[in-house]
């Protein structure tokens, strides 16, 4: 699967408002959002198409899939597919 090597680089602390990335919670790696109110959002960045991990598209605020195209929003719906579920928030 593309990226599952990836570390994460930065740390749920180190995002700024409307800033997201792949961050560390807890030794684990999570999809993380701060909205412009300071929220979190956070999800798990596996696409629920075939398991390939996503990336962060700063400027679509997107969640990406490189190896089949699926685009989830920060919340994790499904903006395009082929990926039909949204991706699972995370608890941590």
């Amino acid at each position: 699967m593309v990226g599952k090597l990836k570390r994460p680089d930065k740390k749920l602390s180190d995002l700024a408002l409307d800033e997201g990335g792949l961050v560390s919670v807890q030794g684990k790696k999570v999809g993380a959002y701060r909205d412009e109110q300071g929220h979190l959002h956070k999800v798990i960045p596996v696409c629920t198409h075939l398991g390939c991990s996503l990336d962060w598209n700063d400027a679509e605020r997107s969640w990406d899939c490189a190896c089949h195209g699926s685009r989830f929003s920060y919340k994790g719906e499904v903006f395009e597919g082929p990926s039909v579920k949204p991706l699972p928030s995370s608890d941590i």
